[in-house]
């Protein structure tokens, strides 16, 4: 087939810049980076649509385009917040990311990130996909650096990690950094993959304002390294991760994240019981599986 990814991300401002460019980008453009390649693995034609000025380029089999490009013609499009007539596809899919309600239905299907935020949207019974994860770059395993807690989140989503990293001596937070916050530290893919395979523990105090956190890709890659997690009851972390990670309720309490750090540091049958249990559960979330997912979509 002839498949179409467009974005809508650059309504609210492209925060990333040049994705090519940066060192690290979002969640929700990984996942589109990640399910275009995973379709030409499949034999599909594939286009990308980016959401800012380009020049055509190949990227792993997959023809991109910038925002300026006239219209591009296919079989099917998914359109990740995309509301847009931009192609020409029988088959429009919009894939849902964001915490507002879709602006309008008039798509073939929508597919949310997870049941949570498909119900939260108003659309409880369309499916629910959400990302993907690279297995093979988790497969070896790297010594564990004592003592080192990390955090990937965009930091105002996830700001009491500033708080509970302070009272651990090796903490690293990864992220574009936002203003009037701490600094956070932006990796390339290759640095940000070794710190999640050499960390002892990923804490994830998610607090936000309002519902906006529906899948967290940082949260499945610890997860697939073997990394125990800390998260909070929020959003959909319960609904995808709560079988597979130290679960804490709100409001977030310093002590109580800082005390749940400490046991996984110093108990080895709790540590190893968590780390097998993320393992497993990112199996179900290997990219070939999840992009065979979104094509089921279609039918």
């Amino acid at each position: 087939m002839r498949l179409v990814l467009s974005t809508g991300f650059a309504e609210l401002g492209n925060y990333w810049g040049d994705w090519f460019a940066g060192k690290q980008v979002g969640g929700s453009e990984w996942i589109v980076l990640n399910l275009a390649r995973e379709f030409v693995s499949l034999g599909h034609q594939v286009s990308l649509r980016l959401p800012y000025n380009a020049e055509p380029f190949i990227w792993q089999g997959v023809r991109m385009f910038g925002r300026q490009a006239g219209v591009i013609h296919g079989d099917a499009s998914f359109c990740f917040d995309q509301y847009g007539e931009f192609d020409d596809t029988p088959n429009r899919i919009l894939v849902a990311c964001r915490s507002d309600a879709p602006r309008h239905t008039d798509f073939t299907r929508m597919v949310f990130l997870s049941r949570t935020h498909a119900r939260l949207m108003g659309h409880p019974d369309s499916p629910s996909i959400g990302g993907g994860v690279n297995l093979a770059d988790y497969e070896r395993s790297l010594q564990r650096t004592p003592g080192l807690v990390i955090c990937t989140s965009s930091p105002d989503r996830c700001v009491a990690a500033f708080d509970i990293g302070a009272q651990f001596r090796n903490f690293v937070f990864t992220y574009k950094p936002v203003g009037g916050l701490p600094l956070t530290k932006q990796l390339d893919r290759k640095a940000l993959v070794e710190l999640q395979r050499r960390a002892r523990v990923h804490i994830y105090p998610l607090a936000p304002r309002r519902p906006s956190d529906f899948f967290s890709m940082s949260v499945l890659e610890s997860l697939a390294a073997g990394t125990p997690v800390i998260v909070s009851d929020a959003d959909s972390m319960v609904e995808l991760w709560g079988s597979c990670t130290t679960v804490l309720k709100r409001p977030i309490r310093i002590a109580e994240w800082v005390g749940a750090v400490e046991e996984l540091l110093m108990n080895k049958v709790l540590w190893n019981r968590l780390s097998l249990a993320g393992k497993r559960a990112a199996e179900f979330y290997d990219w070939p599986l999840v992009a065979k997912r979104y094509l089921a979509a279609l039918s």
